[in-house]
């Protein structure tokens, strides 16, 4: 694989997910954005923080099944 058809792929991932869209690559996996939202957390020291939202992306291996 040529180092312009690895960025234009990795673009192409990138894409969907910012779009919300879940891309599934036949015999490697499916990549999709996960949503976590907005939590509170108690610290070892027992304050208390809020943590704000995110989206990370979830990658889930063709092995795995």
């Amino acid at each position: 694989m040529t180092k312009d058809f690895l960025k234009a792929f990795g673009i192409t991932i990138r894409d969907q997910i910012i779009m919300k869209n879940s891309m599934e690559i036949d015999g490697l996996g499916v990549f999709k954005a996960e949503h976590t939202s907005q939590r509170q957390e108690k610290r070892a020291d027992g304050v208390y923080i809020m943590l704000p939202p995110k989206d990370s992306i979830e990658f889930k291996s063709a092995l795995e099944d």
